[in-house]
């Protein structure tokens, strides 16, 4: 079975009317994986068909707000009483999301307890584990303590890397090792470059070294909208580019 990923915010935390905060979808085998959960993600998986009913697994790259605040959302609507979820939910993020998720809930007091579903939070350091049929790693990356990267691949061999918020790391090299699609963050110029975020030459640089098919580049902030990178890509990087919008989506099979 191929893998559909589709990019449900490619903006940031600045506000704007045409794109979304940070979150990919990622479907493959009947399953709903959703990385990431910024502002307006609740909205975009309606546009596509999918329902706080059908989201499988969440897996969070980092607990920043532009990453993690429609969960709020998505949480308080699975309790709506004529429709209230069933299904058991995951969560994946790395450790000390736990205590990050405790203290949410502390705060909104019961209003985002499960009433109707088991909802399990797995602390995932760094590795590899199998999730419904994908193969899903883990790296640390250089954001914050809790940031992590992710690779999800299949059997067939179809893979797709996705940054958060990182830095050039080394990890991340490794995440997007030879991967049919590659999504790193480029928040600014490099003429601005913010520590703990890629601009174009060193999410370049991670593209060339790890040698994937497909290099999207998202999660702008306005200056970067106002420029365009691609010539600086292309001096490091002769694989595919795309400049990413919202609900940009990727189909990947081997099989063809």
């Amino acid at each position: 079975m191929p893998i559909r990923a589709v990019i449900l915010g490619s903006g940031t935390a600045y506000p704007s009317l045409d794109r979304n905060s940070a979150g990919v979808l990622i479907q493959s085998a009947g399953k709903n994986f959703v990385v990431d959960f910024g502002y307006g993600t609740v909205r975009q998986l309606l546009r596509l068909g999918v329902t706080y009913h059908d989201v499988d697994r969440i897996f969070f790259t980092h607990n920043h707000p532009d990453h993690m605040c429609d969960l709020i959302y998505f949480l308080f609507s699975t309790r709506y009483a004529p429709e209230a979820r069933q299904r058991p939910l995951s969560i994946v993020a790395g450790n000390g999301f736990r205590g990050f998720f405790d203290g949410l809930l502390k705060a909104f007091g019961t209003w985002l307890v499960p009433t109707s579903y088991a909802l399990d939070i797995l602390e995932l350091d760094e590795g590899t584990q199998e999730f419904d049929g994908l193969s899903v790693t883990a790296r640390r990356v250089n954001h914050i303590e809790v940031s992590r990267g992710f690779r999800f691949e299949d059997e067939a061999g179809n893979s797709i890397a996705i940054s958060g918020d990182t830095d050039y790391c080394q990890a991340m090299v490794d995440l997007g090792r030879e991967a049919d699609v590659l999504v790193l963050e480029c928040s600014t110029p490099d003429e601005s470059h913010v520590p703990g975020h890629l601009s174009p030459t060193p999410a370049a640089r991670i593209a060339r070294e790890s040698n994937c098919k497909t290099l999207c580049l998202t999660h702008f902030y306005p200056p970067m909208l106002e420029m365009d990178p691609r010539p600086v890509i292309s001096a490091q990087f002769s694989g595919d580019l795309v400049l990413a919008k919202d609900l940009t989506e990727f189909f990947l099979d081997n099989r063809e």
